[in-house]
């Protein structure tokens, strides 16, 4: 097996490691540098033409990614866990006292709660239904205890990020490094350039000529599309001129109004007012009854007759929605919100943050091909 972890200063005993754990990372590991170092080896044959696990990647980067990622996470997570075994073990030696003895007495120095600190958090979360109905005594005990153990994760994150500084914990399994991925606009993508509804007409760049593409799958049930919507609106205002956003269906099974919503929105597309269907949507999600999607095309202004008649015979706008899933699952998108930043994938409610810092280095590179 590949060395994956250099710890210093001896060996490190794992007492409770499952066999199945080791199991499953020798496998993972085994497939993955297989493939990372012939990718020209075959995978299968059909009537005998061989498809090699290059091909097979190429067809299914995201897939593959996604294995890589996995296999990565589980040596970080086993490397972590073994650094902290042998943290206290180190700690045990030094002191001449039990493993659970130094440990209880690093964390007695090391984790405190203030009086300040619990009354605050107490006074956040006086409140919630857990506490409320606790007597003052219990609330404080169970707050205290909640502290504690948030400060006992913030304290072995401490450990580990010293041991990584010191070179004392060394992750030798390289980190896979996320493709690429090849997201052309489409004829069915409605573009916005700015921050207002408005921004349909291209600002200073149109098409490939914008420096930033951005492509979001999401749908409007989902409450973590509708909690990004603010830090969409701020890059769309600080990158106006340099970037173009469009966003691509992908109704989630599991919410019943999402897929109407959506073609609600689709049909409001056919009159040139998607984006402002799209900020009434969210700006009502818990009301996507057939009645209030009808009201919202009102209120935004839509020809009622030719409105009704799309959402009555949703064919052409069905297979446009259908179209943008199944782009997004080509892409590897389980979920929603999904970006694709200039191809480079985000998941998840990323923070403004992670976005500008994406971009920025999207036009930073853009800069240095420019100059080359």
């Amino acid at each position: 097996m590949l060395m994956l972890i250099k710890i210093k200063a001896g060996r490190v005993e794992r007492a409770g490691r499952t066999v199945a754990t080791y199991f499953l990372a020798g496998l993972l590991l085994a497939g993955s540098a297989a493939r990372a170092d012939d990718k020209g080896q075959a995978a299968f044959k059909i009537n005998g033409k061989v498809t090699t696990l290059d091909e097979l990647y190429k067809q299914d980067q995201a897939s593959f990614y996604d294995l890589d990622k996995k296999r990565y996470d589980l040596v970080e997570r086993l490397a972590k866990e073994q650094y902290i075994d042998h943290f206290w073990q180190q700690r045990a030696k030094e002191t001449g006292k039990s493993v659970a003895e130094s440990k209880k007495a690093y964390e007695d120095k090391n984790l405190k709660v203030s009086e300040r600190e619990l009354q605050e958090t107490l006074e956040k979360f006086k409140d919630h239904p857990s506490l409320a109905k606790l007597d003052r005594k219990e609330q404080e005990r169970q707050v205290r205890e909640y502290l504690m153990d948030r400060g006992r994760r913030e304290l072995l994150d401490t450990i580990i990020e010293t041991g990584i500084k010191k070179g004392d914990l060394v992750i030798v399994t390289p980190q896979p490094e996320e493709p690429i991925y090849s997201v052309p606009v489409t004829a069915d993508d409605v573009m916005r350039y700015g921050p207002e509804i408005s921004d349909t007409k291209p600002i200073s760049c149109k098409a490939d000529d914008c420096a930033i593409t951005i492509v979001e799958y999401s749908e409007f049930q989902c409450p973590f599309c509708s909690r990004v919507q603010p830090d969409m609106k701020r890059i769309l205002t600080e990158f106006k001129g340099k970037i173009r956003w469009t966003v691509r269906d992908f109704p989630l099974s599991f919410h019943d109004r999402a897929r109407p919503a959506a073609i609600s929105a689709k049909c409001a597309a056919e009159q040139g007012k998607y984006w402002n269907m799209y900020a009434m949507l969210f700006d009502n999600q818990r009301n996507l009854a057939d009645a209030d999607l009808k009201s919202y095309a009102e209120k935004i202004g839509l020809d009622k007759g030719k409105y009704d008649k799309c959402v009555a015979n949703p064919a052409a706008v069905e297979s446009k929605i259908e179209r943008n899933f199944q782009s997004g699952v080509a892409l590897g998108v389980s979920g929603t919100p999904a970006y694709f930043i200039n191809g480079r994938r985000l998941s998840g409610a990323m923070p403004y943050a992670e976005f500008k810092r994406v971009i920025d280095e999207e036009l930073a590179g853009k800069k240095r091909k420019a100059k080359s």
